[in-house]
């Protein structure tokens, strides 16, 4: 397992101090935490400074060591030196969970998290240096691209795997909410042994990877007593990742009566979804009318055109929410905006079908995905260094004296017409 391949370093840091939504923790809170793994490659203990970084995020509900046997794989495929990988838990779930338990409200925002990562990267900021690539599986792939678009040139390329980035529900009209299996499942097991016999009972995790499996009996299951579950016996076991948690993180709770008329300019309604459509569309995710909603894979999906670093979607086959109309839908809207990449077009952005796989592609084909990661990666590898080669040899004449003064070059310019064109060139 990861142990032998890598050097695995924890840390704990203080999250972003406002979250989005004002019950997302309780009034007069402790600091939120943000539990954070750090992967050293046994074999890159003292990397060069082009060396990659790379900054993972996990599904909702799934524990971040549970991609540990993609990293195993990608190490041992890829030609590519890896300096280190980062990947923290959501600050309501896994470790950071248990560190926040007492903290916790009941509205949690997606992209919380992206404003927690950005201050990850800042506090280690000696040691999360460019290149920089992101690796997201589904909830986590909106709060990449959101991170994108606030600071487009920290990832120089992302992996989205089967991301939760669209405005169409893949629930049918009518069917079952994509949380109620969460909210209905038992939480609670006499003893350890008792929970990893559902587990591997249960149809949940039958296709998983079986180490990833494993990681979860490890890591997604912990010890009475706890602040859900204060009295107990010393043998009984509950989620790490508390199913509350879970089920609030798939849905946004709204039961409260809609006016008789349509007020697009009702306060009431702004402060219950200020992040959800005025007019949305039957079977949309956020449909103000729903009781529940989900706002964030809207407007992941709405940020797509603007993000800049190159993008590989990894999509599972018999996936229920990237069926082939939602796949064609990201590959063609993303980067295609105003400072974004180019897209498909321009060579930056590609999918890939993962043979067999589910929405849980990654955690069920791990090898499948490493292998596709990998080849991906060198591409961009080689993408950056030209990138940088270009960076360091071009001089844009606007300073002299050490860019600290105005040049010649800038007062000739200054002295023409606003709108003077610029010369042509042959090449680069």
């Amino acid at each position: 397992m990861s142990t032998s391949h890598f050097r695995i370093v924890e840390h704990s840091i203080p999250c972003q101090s406002i979250r989005e939504y004002p019950h997302a923790v309780k009034a007069d809170h402790a600091p939120l935490q943000l539990a954070v793994k750090q992967y050293i490659p046994l074999n890159n203990l003292n990397p060069g400074p082009d060396d990659l970084t790379m900054i993972a995020g996990h599904a909702n509900g799934i524990p971040k060591e549970c991609y540990e046997p993609i990293w195993d794989e990608l190490l041992a495929l890829t030609g590519v030196k890896i300096k280190a990988i980062w990947i923290a838990d959501c600050s309501r779930q896994g470790a950071s969970g248990v560190l926040n338990e007492s903290a916790l409200g009941d509205d949690p925002n997606w992209f919380d998290h992206s404003r927690d990562l950005l201050h990850l990267v800042n506090h280690f900021r000696d040691q999360i240096q460019r290149p920089i690539v992101g690796i997201s599986h589904s909830f986590s792939c909106p709060q990449f691209v959101h991170l994108s678009v606030m600071y487009p040139r920290l990832f120089h390329a992302h992996a989205f795997i089967e991301p939760m980035m669209q405005v169409e529900s893949p629930s049918k009209p009518g069917g079952r909410s994509p949380s109620l299996w969460t909210s209905s499942r038992p939480d609670r097991w006499a003893s350890h042994a008792e929970a990893e016999k559902y587990i591997h009972r249960s149809g949940f995790w039958r296709h998983w990877d079986p180490r990833a499996v494993d990681q979860y009996i490890k890591f997604g299951l912990r010890s009475l007593p706890t602040a859900l579950y204060p009295d107990s016996s010393s043998d009984a076991v509950t989620l790490t990742t508390t199913k509350a948690q879970e089920a609030w993180t798939f849905l946004r709770f709204n039961a409260t009566p809609q006016s008789s008329i349509d007020d697009l300019h009702d306060s009431t309604e702004h402060f219950l979804g200020p992040d959800v459509a005025v007019a949305g569309r039957e079977g949309d995710n956020n449909n103000r009318r729903y009781v529940t909603v989900s706002p964030w894979p809207c407007i992941g999906f709405e940020f797509l055109p603007y993000v800049r670093p190159s993008v590989l979607y990894i999509f599972g086959e018999k996936s229920h929410i990237n069926i082939p109309a939602r796949r064609r839908d990201k590959l063609a809207r993303t980067g295609t905006g105003l400072g974004g990449s180019g897209g498909v077009a321009a060579g930056q952005v590609r999918g890939e079908v993962v043979s067999g796989a589910t929405h849980l592609a990654p955690l069920e084909k791990a090898l499948e995905t490493a292998r596709l990661l990998s080849s991906w990666l060198e591409t961009q590898m080689e993408a950056y260094q030209m990138e940088k080669e270009f960076v360091q040899r071009h001089e844009s004449g606007k300073s002299e004296r050490d860019m600290t003064a105005l040049s010649k070059q800038w007062m000739e310019y200054m002295k023409k017409p606003v709108d003077t064109k610029r010369d042509r060139r042959s090449h680069l």
